[in-house]
């Protein structure tokens, strides 16, 4: 037995409905229970393409922080399938302001006590 067969099938094969072959390329970052995670990737960029963006990264290393971005990037699209990540940063942005105006407003009460 091989071992893709000793360790099951990997998400990616699960999901296909295949056998796990050996040095399959997604079978390292997508394990069995990694399942929701395949599932949204796929949704968002189908297996081709995720192979392809895989071979395009040469170091391991590499590669691993090229899946997690992928999976932040399918989790933020199908809890918000019409924004993803856009809706994120405009409410990081508005929270951005929100702060910048507090700290206005606070250096600004400071300085009037400090003058009484």
């Amino acid at each position: 037995m091989n071992d893709a067969g000793a360790r099951g099938k990997c998400a990616a094969c699960k999901y296909q409905r295949k056998w796990c072959q050996e040095n399959y390329p997604l079978a390292p970052f997508f394990p069995s229970n990694k399942f929701e995670d395949f599932k949204n990737i796929n949704r968002l960029y189908k297996v081709r393409t995720i192979i392809e963006m895989l071979n395009s990264v040469a170091d391991n290393e590499k590669k691993a922080k090229t899946v997690e971005t992928l999976i932040l990037e399918a989790k933020n699209r199908s809890e918000n399938p019409v924004y993803g990540s856009i809706a994120i940063q405009n409410k990081l942005r508005l929270q951005i302001e929100e702060t910048m105006k507090e700290i206005d407003l606070v250096t600004k009460t400071t300085a009037y006590f400090k003058e009484l």
